[in-house]
């Protein structure tokens, strides 16, 4: 089995633990297993790079460090370490974003229906639970990451069915997770579905990144005199 393989096989028992966790509502599982997803997950990426001969992107490692700080950080719990989790989530996500527009692969003429329908799921979200988001005092900030995640998930569709699979993950998880913010509906198993659509999401992302760097074909041996020669 590859490095890969094996990272990736660690990154699903461990994530399948942590949300079994969720749904018990076991907080030492929670505290245990979160802050070593992203490490699991990063050592993946650099495994399927070096696998393909290529070098593994630095955006991708300083986005999946910053999801990191955000799932640490949302730990700590309260609308201080909320705020601050959505503000290191609106980074990680954003350098998604920019990569995935930077690449010249995302056309606004081509992909104005997948912008056009998150964008129409993000707003009609943000008015269901905009009353119970204002009693928190997050409304405006969900409101900007909302957008945010709209573009994220729209321009992700244009790198293939994995990675744009995963960007929906992504904003569904934020979407059950504004769920829970705004009290508006007891939704059953919540906070398991937050991260088993997060941990999925990510890791649909970063294997559809890999899968992306060039393959590097090994050098051939230099011929030596006495085979030119012979030649």
């Amino acid at each position: 089995m590859s490095r890969s393989h094996q990272a990736a096989v660690l990154y699903a028992a461990l994530g399948a633990v942590h949300v079994a966790g969720a749904v018990a509502h076991g907080d030492l599982v929670d505290d245990l297993t979160k802050p070593l997803l992203m490490p699991l997950l990063a050592l993946y990426a650099v495994a399927a790079h070096r696998e393909r001969g290529a070098r593994v992107s630095r955006r991708l490692l300083l986005s999946l460090a910053f999801a990191w700080a955000g799932d640490v950080t949302l730990q700590i719990g309260g609308t201080v370490a909320l705020i601050a989790g959505m503000l290191l989530f609106a980074v990680a996500y954003g350098i998604y974003a920019v990569e995935f527009i930077r690449t010249g692969a995302f056309r606004l003429r081509r992909r104005w229906l997948h912008l056009t329908g998150y964008a129409a799921v993000a707003a009609g979200a943000l008015a269901w639970l905009w009353p119970g988001l204002s009693e928190r005092g997050v409304a405006w900030p969900m409101a900007g990451y909302a957008g945010l995640m709209a573009v994220m998930a729209a321009s992700a569709t244009s790198w293939g069915w994995r990675v744009g699979a995963g960007g929906g993950l992504l904003l569904a998880s934020d979407a059950l997770i504004g769920v829970g913010l705004a009290e508006t509906v007891d939704l059953p198993g919540r906070a398991a579905l937050v991260m088993a659509t997060y941990l999925l999401g990510q890791a649909l992302v970063v294997a559809g990144w890999a899968a992306r760097a060039p393959r590097r074909e090994p050098a051939r041996p230099a011929s030596r005199p006495a085979d030119l020669a012979s030649a």
